[in-house]
């Protein structure tokens, strides 16, 4: 059984250019990888609807763009933010009406976290905020730091690699010290950030996803976080028990 913990499968918006996927991309690629499970991020109800349709399962993980105004259909079973692209720093102040939504309907947030601007949504900041909320479950996406890839240098990253130890350790930090937080750790295209990864979060607290459709072709899909993480010296066993993780989490709620 494997799972997919972060998908688009509607817009995402500035900076990203990348279209949202088909209905046929989304099948090829479920199939091309034996997916059983994802978590779709969504903002239409039409989309959902369509996606769902196919009949694998996705859990669907309502984007929020204004957090202090959240609008939440009854369809959303989780909530993803994104403080880089909303610009807003993630902090109570900010978010407290969807925190409150999330408490009361026992749903997860997703937090996009960056380091483009690593002071609006870093993993101390998640930290704080799962201490604050211990019933909310918090998944702290890219494990704190994007660390897009060069694609003409495998392994190496368009950020700064003491930037992504210092980020993706801080996360790390985060998931192994507060009980309520999970690290997603998609586009391990960084060395350094899959390495720190594979020795040091717990596998317990491991999520494994895509960013599906960004980077569709080369960093974009399970099996390529699948084997960075293989190649820092996790075994297809451990693997296997990563994606048991999201089954936990997700697959019956």
């Amino acid at each position: 059984m494997r799972a997919d913990c972060h998908i688009h499968i509607d817009r995402i918006g500035p900076p990203h250019k990348t279209p949202p996927p088909t209905v046929q991309d989304f099948l090829m690629y479920a199939r091309r990888e034996s997916i059983n499970l994802f978590c779709g991020i969504y903002e239409h109800e039409r989309t959902l609807q369509t996606f769902s349709s196919i009949g694998i399962p996705i859990f669907p993980f309502f984007w929020v763009r204004t957090p202090l105004l959240p609008r939440i259909p009854e369809s959303a079973r989780g909530i993803k933010l994104h403080p880089y692209i909303e610009n807003y720093v993630l902090e109570e102040g900010s978010i407290l009406p969807t925190l409150q939504i999330a408490r009361k309907r026992n749903m997860p947030v997703l937090v996009h976290t960056d380091d483009r601007k690593p002071s609006l949504s870093r993993g101390k900041l998640v930290g704080a905020l799962a201490r604050k909320f211990p019933d909310i479950i918090f998944v702290m996406a890219h494990c704190g730091s994007y660390a897009p890839g060069k694609i003409e240098i495998p392994g190496a990253s368009w950020t700064n690699e003491d930037l992504i130890s210092e980020l993706v350790s801080e996360g790390i930090g985060v998931a192994t010290s507060c009980s309520n937080v999970y690290i997603e750790v998609s586009i391990l295209a960084s060395k350094t950030k899959a390495r720190l990864i594979a020795q040091s979060a717990p596998l317990e607290k491991i999520l494994l996803g895509s960013d599906f459709p960004i980077y569709k072709p080369i960093f974009g899909s399970i099996c390529f976080q699948e084997n960075a993480l293989i190649s820092e010296g996790l075994s297809h066993e451990q693997i296997s028990s990563i994606h048991a993780n999201a089954f936990r989490l997700f697959g019956n709620r």
